[in-house]
């Protein structure tokens, strides 16, 4: 599953690459970041309450961060 994850972060990237509309980028990054790392992270299971707590991280940091740099991207351009 980490083999799945870097997958889908590097494809975001790559996509993210050759798209020209910023916004368009932030949401393919987003989206590619936050469930490769879920993939990543899902690996470690030695400890599970650390591992939930990782997750669920991701699952509210991952969207609130690319919502911010996309809020100010269009904030700043008005």
């Amino acid at each position: 599953m980490i083999y799945v994850g870097v997958v889908l972060m590097f494809l975001g990237t790559l996509l993210s690459l050759l798209k020209k509309d910023f916004l368009l980028k932030i949401h393919l990054i987003g989206i590619s970041d936050t469930v490769g790392s879920l993939f990543i992270v899902l690996n470690f299971w030695e400890d599970v309450s650390r591992t939930i707590l990782m997750v669920v991280l991701l699952l509210v940091w991952g969207p609130f961060v690319s919502h911010v740099i996309a809020r100010m991207y269009t904030e700043g351009s008005s």
